[in-house]
């Protein structure tokens, strides 16, 4: 099923959109879609991060120990 989403673009933003469908072979519905796409998945990954970070400090862990961790993991010792 799809759905219809109107959006207000501004000209100029409207004018990029359409140049770069064209320069790309697209339709705008792809380019938009497309980049929907990727904007969704940046967001899930910076969700990601967001939760690993607040695990690795409830467990006291912060960037200066993820090198001892690594190479714990990789010699079998983590």
């Amino acid at each position: 099923m799809s759905r219809l989403l109107s959006v207000f673009l501004s000209d100029e933003l409207a004018a990029e959109i359409e140049a770069v469908a064209h320069s790309a072979g697209k339709t705008k519905s792809e380019l938009v879609r497309d980049a929907l796409r990727a904007h969704i998945q940046l967001e899930r990954f910076a969700a990601l991060q967001r939760y690993g970070q607040g695990r690795a400090e409830a467990q006291g862990v912060g960037p200066e120990d993820s090198e001892a961790l690594v190479d714990a993991v990789r010699s079998g010792r983590g």
